[in-house]
């Protein structure tokens, strides 16, 4: 019971305390440093969200997705599923250059882009969305897809290759640990738990919202072409039209609230996800080592959730390492599906 009581405790204790370094943050940069936190510029969605892209939508149990898709109907199935804070355009290289030989998907997940973003908190529950994700691989027409993930998007497709092991018949994960890894990292290191600051910070209510869009999404440019956060080895591949791209999606009405609920569904902490459910589809895991947001022993930690599963490690790339190296990504992801 104690122990309990001393998890909550720390769990309001840490919210409250990055929630308050983040208002004090905000009053600084405002008041001493004369930043436009209040600033909002209207953003006029940019011609690469349209060009050559072919923009659908599908019709599920509970939510209406967006996605765009390249390559013909009939061949393999490649689902791709983007993490936060990013939409379907962040796949842009994969979804080209993949064309050729697969039926390449990239979805807006639940909550995000045009896609349906409910009310409550509690319909972004990781396990729903896993679900989303099986539904819309049977929508198309398929038993199964190969499913390659980045960042949340990986939480997600590894409750999908554990829960529904039919529908994977490949699973490519880019810079997301296995869940239970992600917990055991939480447990062994203070490192990640303070690269994680945000994700408490996320559990309050508007602040997150607030802080993104001060200082026109100011944010976004910082986690994206910021020194520390942003991509390393190609900065050029995410340049000012894609920034002009991000801003528009995410400065639309409520377009920051249904990703932020993931998170704060996350900490309720309600998946069904155990150490008994192994991942069974061949599985590979490609991570960028200049990750500012995740340690890297959590690539290696994930391995022991796999029947088997190969690691390839993008030496120099981002977090975004799909977008700063996508020769090399790709290149990976042909090998791997040539085994």
């Amino acid at each position: 019971m104690w122990q309990t009581i001393k998890l909550i405790a720390s769990y309001y204790f840490f919210v409250g305390l990055w929630s308050t370094l983040t208002v004090l943050n905000l009053a600084f940069s405002w008041i001493f440093l004369r930043k436009p936190i209040f600033q909002r510029k209207f953003h006029k969605r940019p011609t690469v969200l349209d060009e050559d892209w072919n923009h659908r939508f599908i019709q599920l149990s509970k939510v209406r997705l967006h996605y765009v898709e390249t390559g013909e109907e009939g061949k393999p199935l490649m689902l791709l599923l983007h993490g936060f804070p990013e939409f379907w355009y962040s796949w842009r290289f994969q979804l080209k250059h993949f064309a050729k030989d697969y039926r390449v998907v990239a979805v807006d997940q639940r909550g995000y882009g045009e896609s349906d973003a409910p009310v409550s908190k509690d319909a972004y529950s990781a396990d729903e969305i896993a679900a989303d994700a099986k539904e819309f691989i049977e929508a198309l027409g398929y038993k199964n897809a190969i499913v390659i993930a980045h960042d949340w998007g990986g939480a997600i497709a590894w409750r999908l290759a554990a829960y529904y092991p039919q529908a994977v018949s490949r699973l490519i994960v880019l810079n997301c640990p296995h869940p239970l890894a992600m917990g055991q990292l939480f447990g062994k290191t203070w490192k990640q738990f303070l690269r994680s600051w945000y994700m408490l910070m996320f559990q309050s209510c508007s602040l997150p919202e607030f802080t993104i869009a001060a200082n026109d999404f100011g944010f976004l440019d910082q986690i994206f072409q910021g020194n520390h956060y942003g991509l390393k080895v190609n900065p050029k591949n995410f340049d000012e039209i894609d920034m002009e791209a991000w801003k528009y999606t995410f400065s639309q009405q409520g377009a920051l609230t249904g990703p932020i609920n993931w998170y704060r569904c996350a900490m309720k902490g309600k998946s069904r996800l155990s150490k008994n459910d192994l991942i069974k589809p061949p599985t590979m895991i490609v991570w960028g080592t200049e990750d500012a947001f995740l340690v890297r022993e959590g690539a290696d930690l994930s391995l022991q959730f796999c029947e088997r599963a190969r690691l390839e490690f993008v030496e120099g790339a981002s977090h975004w390492v799909q977008q700063d190296c996508p020769e090399t990504v790709n290149n990976h992801i042909e090998d791997f599906l040539r085994e």
